[in-house]
């Protein structure tokens, strides 16, 4: 008996966890372009496979030697397979939770500010992703709703982008003068100045 394992879901995923945990050395692994699979053996990441097809043996993965039986021919083995969507994904929303207090520089008022916007997400390094955010989870997307996973990764990075925007923006606004009735003449560069803030987390 062979197995086929894929991963043709939602796009919003970003790190999705095939449900079986339990294959032989004729299961074949199909990695589609944009994405990744990571293969896990004994709970250690073995080997990380980009788009194509595999045949799940000791010959892709030398790891499974220990692991599969070659006098019966076929084996059953316990690993775990992890697929990881490098596709960049647009107009991920993000806000603060609650309000930015500052002295507005040109009138001199207290105001508050909401910040929202939208931004472009794409993984860089997968197998470090899922090793520093996933876990054993079995996946995650921006979202939690999507797959019905327990953790987002809204809710892992809204507390570094609430921090860098409460920290930078009233700076920003206040070091380049901006009239707060002219704030959206400069939405631009204060996305950039916020940007340059923020991606250092999302690298980390």
């Amino acid at each position: 008996i062979s197995e086929l394992i894929k991963y043709e879901g939602d796009n919003s995923t970003f790190i999705w966890k095939y449900p079986n945990e339990d294959f032989n050395n004729m299961t074949e692994l199909i990695v589609h372009e944009n994405q990744e699979a990571v293969f896990f053996a004994n709970g250690q990441a073995a080997d990380t496979f980009g788009p194509g097809r595999y045949k799940l043996d000791a010959e892709n993965i030398p790891l499974l030697s220990k692991m599969i039986n070659v006098v019966t021919g076929v084996s059953v083995f316990h690993c775990e397979v992890y697929f990881i969507n490098k596709t960049v994904q647009m107009a991920v929303k993000w806000g603060t939770d609650s309000k930015v207090r500052f002295v507005e520089p040109t009138m001199g008022v207290p105001v508050e500010l909401g910040a929202s916007g939208e931004m472009n997400l794409a993984i860089s390094d997968g197998r470090k992703m899922l090793i520093t955010v996933v876990g054993t989870m079995k996946g995650i997307a921006w979202g939690a709703e999507p797959e019905g996973f327990t953790k987002s990764l809204q809710a892992s990075f809204r507390p570094l982008i609430t921090t860098a925007v409460k920290s930078n923006l009233p700076v920003a606004i206040k070091n380049k003068n901006i009239d707060i009735v002219d704030v959206d003449q400069h939405l631009e560069e204060l996305s950039e100045g916020l940007r340059e803030c923020i991606i250092p987390g999302f690298e980390e």
